[in-house]
């Protein structure tokens, strides 16, 4: 083109000349400007430099006519509107993968930040950049390592995308699901969904209902493989008025809530049911002295857990024995439960039967594999599944085996159920039989009455004493009491010049040995024929000490509780196994003839109906730890405890959601009233049960994710010691590890009955014998008879708030 007619051309034609350039060569205009600005071209160094030259635009600006100084401002702002909006659109592209997969497998595997990571930064990398460059400056993320901004850049970003596509869920769902799991309103929903952060709340119950559906596949899938099934009765208060009118729903509504655990070393050869049937019909009776009564091993183990106890005691409860090396004195390990595994379980709808009846129990049985899990009868007709419950639901479950023994297949039988007991409901009756063994009053020296007053815990002393605190204060008047017995036998003036002496592990093994000997055996009453040979008068001047036995007796019966519950929390059938037996007398010895017999079931079966290899794997799922962490298993019939609390709290923020109109709300929205009626409710009940586990695991995710503490940042774990030195100075002053037969107080105390001689006794002379003749009854089909408690029902208060938590069984 010449040059005359390249000066008069505009310079939008000389643009569009240089474009047409640029497009016949098949060079975009960015690949041209970065090639300039690539230092690596030497060719271009003169153009660079033109454009770089800092003290020439700065000229152009000041002087404000020429166009070309404002090229990094035009620049910049055409980048930044494009790129935000690249940014934008890139955001909001939706996945069309629904919502119930995702939560029901990110939140299991992952957390909440890498869940959000995942998706954000592949479909918003820009936008993703530009919020944490105005989240914080290069500064900032070079220097400050302890605040991040990722969480709130994701948290940003989710809700934009969410607005331009309803399939954008990743933020919005779970933590909609977290606010109403820790009791957010309707009205707190709703305005979180106005502003973006939330999904609204017709849409959170559809999704609820979505992923309960989800989740009760996934069940269906563990259902044909081994598996452990249990089930609980869950009570909703439905009103707060003493009188009823006729045509209104109970003021108690029970259902029964059933869940689904994955076994442990689970092999379906060794779950087949044929021959445990077959087992069933050479079954011989039990014995006391090879079945009943512990073997030379187990009492070995048992005292060698003991021994560690006591010595945990001191080095707990001395501060001079802070520093101690602890490694020689661990606890034995015998069939303990793998480091590291965690228990899946899978919850099933909500039932509205209730299981308080034979029938009931068989409708519940037939409910959930028959309705919701859609099995056949021929599916299961050949298979074992163990069944962990409380006492009751044992018993009911036995009555209708014997009710269905002439039916036509082995499920309709009710003999596919094979049963184990709930050590917490075990542990808890346990607690209660001791109890009112050793209550006695507030002036009987050495009485837990006596205990309970010094510790200013008289409300232990009611009618439906709380569980967990009556638990921990007999944990600390024990340990109270050992306590002083290491002061009495340390042969020190006291525990510091004791622990100043350096003792070795060896010494502290023998003197807790000595403790156990003198101050936790009791001394036995001589036989009753040792007795009548003696006269009159030689009875009447024999020495006695009755507070001294009492304490004893207390020391030696807390001890069995002691290594119950921390086996238990260990994970150790095996040191469970070992004092099976001994619990089996202490239960009858303490009138709880129920919980003896149903201990003798359990070791029946294990010994003489299932075959080893279902014995063990009835013992490897008895426990569950659903965190993997060490010494956090727990009973499984605790852990369906604690479900159905979880249920109730999440179903009373639905009620009251229901209506918020009406002024009288707070005294009848516990009515089951709403819209669509009573049986809504049920199914919204149902639907929350079972997504319970997800929805568990999504509240700790987020709260993970939002660094939001499970404990407050003041909370402390209480310090028990001063407790505990309480008893230990109060026992120290009365002198009751001394014997001493002219003691004052003995006139005021009445001697406690030794339960463990006592139960033994009569499971010697008769109730074995009745036990064995019932197994051969209700084996023939000719009815089971439940025993009679001479002991009242265990009546504790699992919560300390409301009447219908109160656990009788």
């Amino acid at each position: 083109m010449p040059t005359s007619i390249v000066l008069w051309t505009s310079s939008h034609e000389r643009i569009k000349s240089a474009v047409k350039i640029l497009r016949d060569g098949r060079i975009s205009i960015i690949d041209f400007m970065l090639t300039i600005l690539d230092p690596s071209e030497l060719d271009f160094a003169y153009n660079r430099d033109w454009i770089y030259n800092r003290s020439r635009q700065e000229k152009e600006s000041v002087i404000g006519q020429d166009k070309k100084g404002n090229l990094r401002r035009c620049l910049t702002a055409y980048l930044q509107t494009r790129v935000v909006e690249l940014g934008y659109w890139t955001g909001s592209v939706p996945t069309q993968s629904p919502m119930c997969p995702i939560l029901s497998s990110f939140y299991q595997r992952g957390t909440l930040n890498s869940t959000m990571q995942n998706v954000v930064v592949p479909k918003a990398p820009v936008l993703h950049h530009i919020l944490r460059c105005a989240a914080q400056s290069y500064n900032a993320r070079e220097k400050n390592k302890i605040k991040d901004c990722s969480t709130a850049c994701n948290v940003i970003i989710t809700p934009l995308a969410s607005q331009r596509s309803h399939h954008s869920t990743f933020l919005t769902a779970p933590f909609t699901l977290f606010l109403r799991t820790n009791g957010a309103s309707r009205q707190t929903i709703e305005a979180l969904y106005k502003c973006g952060l939330c999904i609204s709340f017709t849409s959170l119950l559809t999704l609820l209902e979505k992923l309960a559906v989800h989740c009760i596949e996934h069940a269906r899938l563990l259902v044909c493989q081994p598996h452990v099934m249990c089930y609980d009765n869950i009570n909703i208060s439905t009103s707060i008025f003493v009188e009823q009118r006729s045509d209104a729903p109970a003021k108690v509504q029970s259902g029964t809530f059933a869940i689904l655990y994955e076994v442990r070393n689970g092999n379906p050869e060794h779950m087949r049911l044929s021959p445990m049937l077959n087992r069933a019909l050479d079954a011989t009776e039990i014995s006391f002295a090879t079945d009943v009564r512990p073997t030379r091993d187990q009492m070995g183990s048992f005292r060698s857990q003991l021994r560690i106890h006591v010595i945990e005691i001191l080095l707990a409860n001395c501060s001079n024995f802070v520093d101690y090396n602890r490694s020689m004195l661990c606890h034995g390990e015998c069939h303990k439960m793998p480091q590291g595994y965690r228990t899946k379980q899978f919850p099933l709808w909500t039932l509205t039967i209730d299981e308080s009846s034979i029938t009931g129990n068989t409708a519940v049985i037939h409910d959930v594999y028959i309705n919701q899990l859609q099995m056949q009868h021929h599916e299961l007709s050949d298979r074992a599944i163990p069944s962990f419950n409380d006492q009751s639901t044992d018993a009911r479950i036995r009555g209708a085996k014997t009710l269905w023994v002439k039916d036509v297949n082995p499920f309709t039988r009710l003999q596919v159920i094979k049963l184990g007991f709930g050590l917490f409901h075990l542990c808890l009756n346990l607690v209660w039989a001791l109890l009112h063994v050793h209550r006695g009053s507030i002036h009987q020296v050495g009485s837990l009455s006596y205990f309970f007053a010094l510790l200013d815990r008289t409300r232990l002393g009611c009618e439906h004493p709380d569980y967990h605190t009556l638990l921990a204060t007999l944990m600390q008047i024990l340990r109270g009491i050992i306590m002083n017995a290491w002061r009495k036998e340390c042969g020190h003036i006291s525990l510091a010049a004791f622990a100043s002496s350096g003792p070795t592990a060896n010494n502290l093994l023998e003197i807790a040995d000595k403790i156990l000997v003198t101050h936790a055996t009791p001394i036995h009453e001589p036989s009753k024929k040792k007795q009548t040979n003696k006269t009159l008068f030689e009875m009447d001047s024999e020495p006695m000490d009755t507070a001294h036995c009492n304490l004893q007796l207390l020391t030696c019966d807390l001890l069995y509780v002691l290594e119950l519950t921390s086996a238990i929390s260990h994970g150790d059938w095996g040191h469970i196994e070992d004092i099976l037996g001994t619990l089996a007398m202490i239960f009858r010895g303490a009138g709880s003839n129920n919980y003896c017999s149903e201990i003798l079931h359990f070791i029946f079966n294990l010994k003489k109906i299932w075959t080893p290899e279902f014995a063990n794997i009835m013992r490897d799922n008895a426990l569950v730890n659903l965190t993997g962490l060490e010494g956090h298993c727990m009973p499984i019939d605790l852990n369906i405890e604690h479900l159905i609390k979880f249920l109730k709290a999440c179903l009373a923020v639905y009620l009251n959601s229901l209506s918020l109109i009406d002024e009288l709300r707070c005294y009848t929205v516990k009515l089951f009233f709403s819209a669509k009626g009573i049986y809504s409710t049920w199914d919204h009940l149902g639907d929350i049960s079972a997504t319970v586990s997800l929805l568990q695991n999504i509240k700790k995710q987020v709260r993970r994710a939002l660094s939001i503490a499970y404990h407050g940042l003041n909370h402390t774990t209480p310090n028990m010691t001063p407790s505990i030195w309480r008893v230990a100075n109060k026992v120290h002053e009365l002198g009751l590890h001394m014997f001493n037969q002219d003691r004052e107080e003995n006139d005021s105390v009445k001697p406690v009955i030794d339960v463990l001689a006592e139960g033994e006794q009569k499971l010697k002379s008769s109730t074995l014998s009745t036990f064995n003749r019932k197994v051969r009854e209700m084996l023939a089909g000719k009815g089971y008879e439940q025993e009679e408690d001479k002991l009242l029902s265990a009546a504790f208060d699992l919560t300390s708030t409301t009447t219908e938590d109160i656990i009788h069984e």
